[in-house]
């Protein structure tokens, strides 16, 4: 049986695997800005002994927060508007107070928690070039915005070409179940007005006919011609036809007498 096309189809996944895709876009975005600052700072800072797996950890502990909250905070927006899609603007606006809430959130816990409380050493403290805080502030919500915004807008590309696939197969299954009942409706139509007994029993009574009065059986194969003719054509003008009640096809009174003395 083929199953229901008309439905649109369904994208969503399942809570679980949301807010678990949410955090691995935001290990991605992390690994991204690591690598790109990192790779960034070592050729500039003051002191080169300073840049070491110390300072890599440091640099790991000082984005890995941001970017998963950026994410999380986009993914909170995004289920919050379910079933419906952000627009473009919304996205944008999102990313935006995500990237620079998350900055601001995750270096207050860094500079008064992990460095005054806990005495850890920041990737600032590795580099050895003071920056004011709330420009680290502003420049980590910068790089937040521009590569979590262009994670984000690859994302809903690929999910607005997942959807146009998804309703492109369902209307391709549609429509392979309309033909099918398109055709058995066309077959019923077909048995409706031509019973299958009634043609068996008159294609008999040729073959007996053609050996006693073959004018007659000529005449008979005629008019089932014809009764042919006249169903299938009815059948092309509407295949929607419902069924009505079967047409026998019975010889004309003129040749019942030649045919009962043909039995």
């Amino acid at each position: 049986m083929v199953a229901n096309a008309t439905a649109t189809p369904a994208l969503t996944p399942s809570p679980g695997r949301f807010w678990v895709t949410r955090a691995a876009f935001g290990i991605l975005l992390w690994i991204v800005i690591v690598a790109l600052e990192f790779a960034y700072y070592f050729p500039l800072v003051s002191v080169r002994g300073e840049l070491g797996l110390d300072s890599f950890v440091s640099l790991l502990m000082t984005w890995g927060g941001e970017c998963v909250l950026l994410a999380l905070a986009v993914g909170f927006v995004e289920y919050r508007m379910k079933p419906r899609e952000l627009r473009a603007w919304e996205l944008a606006l999102t990313v935006a107070a995500g990237a620079f809430s998350a900055a601001l959130v995750w270096n207050v816990f860094t500079d008064y928690v992990l460095r005054d409380q806990l005495g850890l050493k920041l990737f600032v403290d590795h580099v050895g070039q003071p920056v004011p805080w709330v420009g680290r502030v502003f420049y980590h919500g910068w790089l937040l915005f521009f590569f979590g915004g262009l994670g984000a807008a690859v994302h809903a590309s690929l999910r607005r070409r997942a959807r146009m696939v998804a309703v492109l197969r369902a209307a391709e299954l549609a429509r392979a179940t309309s033909q099918q009942r398109l055709a058995e409706v066309t077959l019923g139509s077909l048995e409706a007005k031509v019973d299958p007994d009634s043609l068996f029993s008159t294609l008999t009574r040729l073959e007996g006919l053609y050996e006693t009065d073959p004018a007659a059986a000529d005449r008979l194969l005629d008019e089932v011609i014809t009764r042919l003719r006249s169903a299938v054509a009815g059948i092309r003008d509407s295949a929607a036809e419902a069924r009505g009640a079967p047409i026998r096809i019975e010889p004309q009174p003129a040749l019942t007498a030649v045919q009962e003395q043909a039995f």
